[in-house]
């Protein structure tokens, strides 16, 4: 016991990765399947049974989450109907249990179909890079907590004029095109004062 940060005695074994690939197939037909669960359900014991059906339902997140970052909106929506019926068994998520099956009706049934083509825009992704896609209230938040603890550190309310000190547009413009600008070529660009010069009248008046 307590022997978390002490390091392993054993040697660490190397498979190659058609070995491992081979396991991870025998596990998803063995345990994930539903030629699995239904020889498990032919058991005399019915806890083999609910345990793959447990890890059936799991599985619905991995799937979410995947699908979620993959910008798949009907793979999505399929988990969401899923989700919608096992939670009216779940006690304590009584506004989730709600919510849900009313967002997956309005976005499949109620509204008419030029409205319901707002479903191909809740996810979105942020930096244009494929399998980063966010949904936009994540996304918000995320921008809020930029915007009101770490440049204006006061939580409520916005200094506008330290926000115009501290922040800089190029860092929005460096993280998103890494590749095709350069750091210091954007930090020297904006550290350029440009002086405008006199209008002409001014300079004739001047003269006089």
């Amino acid at each position: 016991m307590k022997s978390n940060c002490k390091p392993g005695t054993e040697e660490k074994v190397k498979l190659p990765t058609a070995e491992w690939n081979s396991i991870v197939d025998e596990c998803y037909s063995s345990f994930c399947t539903r030629k699995a669960r239904q020889s498990a359900k032919g058991c005399d014991s019915p806890r083999i049974y609910n345990t793959l059906l447990m890890l059936h339902d799991f599985s619905t997140v991995v799937e979410a989450k995947r699908s979620m970052k993959a910008g798949d909106i009907g793979r999505l929506m399929s988990v969401w109907k899923k989700w919608s019926l096992m939670a009216q068994a779940l006690p304590g998520i009584t506004n989730y249990s709600s919510y849900l099956p009313r967002q997956v009706l309005l976005l499949t049934v109620i509204l008419p179909p030029s409205l319901s083509k707002y479903r191909h825009n809740l996810l979105m992704s942020p930096t244009s890079r494929p399998d980063h896609f966010v949904a936009k209230d994540f996304w918000l938040e995320i921008q809020n907590y930029w915007l009101k603890f770490l440049y204006n550190r006061s939580g409520m309310g916005t200094n506008m004029d330290r926000l115009r000190d501290i922040f800089s547009l190029n860092i929005t413009m460096v993280s998103q095109s890494p590749d095709q600008v350069n750091a210091r070529d954007v930090w020297d660009e904006s550290l350029i004062i440009v002086i405008p010069s006199q209008a002409p009248d001014h300079d004739a008046r001047s003269q006089d």
